[in-house]
């Protein structure tokens, strides 16, 4: 098999046959992805040094959600990008940006150009995550795609527990900037094997991209954290923002709905299969993403745990994802997705539940909750990402993966920041003074840590209620 062959779609229950190009090529699309995800999950350990030696507690939440917000609001673009002019071009240039962007993150030298950096690095991170995923799903039939699609939720997976590990040992040797550095020789690498990618694209439909509606959505969604209180001393709301993003959302909306090529493609949400998966989405990526950003946090700043404490609590998550990525890309043909999306939800809530009552059971306790909660997420994401690819067409492929990637990083920004809202307004100073090991700051930021883990588990019963929403409407059609 040739390279120009290797990107041809097939007919969507035979198998293709693996050629070298096929492996380098896929191997460079796993690698891309790795280093993406990587850097959602190897902050996530270093975030209490990094509090620590740059100041400004208060802005903690946003190293989190700068990234994300950019991030998700970027996607939508990205992925018209790839349906007008092709999936290798925009991929590149994804790359480039979240690459160069690292390696500003590793300069950074206050609290507020770090969160700069990383909005920017967002940026790239929207193109490579969903562009990735869709030209998985142009690179292979839907009888390989499924385990295809589970192996590369592993890949996430893998990276969720190399990433707390990483950011652990490089917090305790060479310091934590090289967590960003690490990402340009990855990055060299995997834009070596994705340059013998020649695709063979079908016609795309015509029509001009919302670049506005992206930018206002941006603005607005940000306008709206620092409205509400994130990176504000005790959380104290700030009205004048409030109302601008206000207006600033209302002007998205007014947007999308005039607009030929929507941000948010509202005729993929009214969908009786895309909207509900799309819901639950979204809902278990914001309890993904808050257990990534606080359940070290409690470790180290709550528990008095190390670095590596730390790192390790969190990264039992990827030891569960690749086992229920796995299954479910295995046995979902035979099962049917709407089962492994409940028992997803169902695992979701058991490991929430952990995490809520782990006061007076310690690190393995929080590790065993994260196992958990990652087995969940395996379950639940890869069925619910073929459905949306497997519902439209190719011309809609990329904006469906986009989508279904906007809303679960729109819930990680969101809720990650509301989060750091109610742990700032409940823990106050005392979180800070946790970080440099003082006992009455250790215990505030326990009793405020344990209120936003509350509202994980409340995340987790929405989830499930989506999953069940899914099976009433397909039972319903």
């Amino acid at each position: 098999m040739t390279t120009s062959e290797v990107a041809q779609p097939g007919p969507e229950l035979e198998r293709i046959p693996w050629s070298a190009a096929r492996v380098a090529i896929t191997a460079g699309l796993m690698l891309s992805l790795f280093v993406a995800a990587m850097d959602t999950t190897v902050v996530g350990t270093a975030l209490p040094t990094i509090a620590r030696e740059l100041g400004h507690f208060s802005l903690y939440p946003w190293i989190f959600a700068g990234y994300l917000i950019t991030g998700t609001t970027s996607v939508p673009i990205w992925g018209r990008l790839a349906d007008l002019h092709g999936r290798k071009p925009v991929l590149m240039a994804g790359l480039a940006i979240f690459v160069g962007a690292s390696i500003l993150c590793g300069f950074a030298w206050n609290m507020e150009s770090l969160i700069l950096f990383r909005v920017l690095q967002g940026i790239g991170a929207g193109c490579i995550q969903p562009i990735t995923l869709t030209v998985v799903g142009d690179f292979f039939p839907l009888r390989q795609r499924a385990r295809i699609q589970g192996l590369f939720s592993a890949v996430w997976a893998v990276a969720a527990v190399v990433g707390p590990l990483l950011g652990a040992l490089f917090v305790s040797t060479v310091g934590w900037r090289w967590i960003f550095d690490v990402n340009l020789p990855i990055g060299i690498v995997s834009t070596a094997l994705l340059l013998g990618f020649r695709e063979q694209r079908q016609q795309a439909s015509g029509g001009h991209i919302d670049y506005w509606g992206s930018l206002l959505l941006t603005a607005g969604v940000a306008l709206l954290l620092f409205g509400l209180g994130s990176g504000s001393a005790g959380g104290q709301p700030v009205w004048v923002a409030l109302v601008v993003a206000a207006l600033l959302l209302a002007g998205f909306l007014a947007v999308e709905l005039r607009s030929q090529s929507p941000t948010v493609p509202l005729e993929l949400l009214r969908h009786p299969v895309i909207g509900p998966a799309i819901l639950a989405s979204m809902l278990a990526g914001t309890l993904m993403f808050g257990v990534t950003a606080y359940a070290p946090l409690f470790v180290q700043g709550g528990l008095g745990g190390t670095v590596f404490q730390a790192g390790a609590a969190a990264a039992p998550m990827s030891l569960g994802w690749p086992i229920g990525s796995v299954v479910s890309g295995r046995i979902m043909l035979r099962v049917g997705y709407e089962r492994l999306a409940v028992a997803g939800g169902l695992a979701l809530v058991a490991g929430a539940t952990l995490l809520a009552l782990s006061a007076g059971y310690g690190f393995a306790w929080v590790a065993g909750s994260s196992f958990v909660t990652g087995l969940g997420m395996g379950l639940l994401s890869t069925p619910l990402l073929i459905v949306i690819q497997s519902t439209v067409g190719w011309a809609q492929r990329g904006s469906a993966t986009a989508l279904n990637q906007f809303a679960r990083t729109i819930g990680g920004a969101v809720g990650v920041s509301l989060m750091g809202i109610l742990l700032e307004a409940r823990a106050g100073e005392g979180a800070a003074a946790a970080l440099q090991s003082s006992a009455a700051g250790r215990q505030a930021l326990e009793q405020g840590l344990f209120a936003v883990f509350w509202v994980l588990l409340a995340l987790a019963a929405a989830t499930l209620l989506a999953t069940f929403l899914i099976v009433s409407l397909q039972r319903s059609r």
